[in-house]
């Protein structure tokens, strides 16, 4: 949303990742995830079992009655 032309205000038509501003800011080195290795497998899973868990108990209903 940008403020229209009568209060005085210019849009900015640079990116968010200006290298600049990301530098005065000291994001721009930030890792994402690097900090937690383990979370990706773990969360992969944690995912592969409960989708096991959900598909076996679909087919012991079947099986069962």
């Amino acid at each position: 949303m940008s403020p229209g032309p009568s209060n005085g205000w210019i849009e900015s038509t640079e990116g968010d990742l200006d290298p600049d501003l990301t530098e005065e800011a000291e994001y721009g080195h930030y890792g994402y995830g690097s900090s937690h290795p383990w979370l990706r497998p773990a969360l992969q899973a944690f995912g592969a079992l409960v989708l096991i868990a959900f598909l076996g108990g679909a087919i012991l209903a079947v099986l069962g009655g």
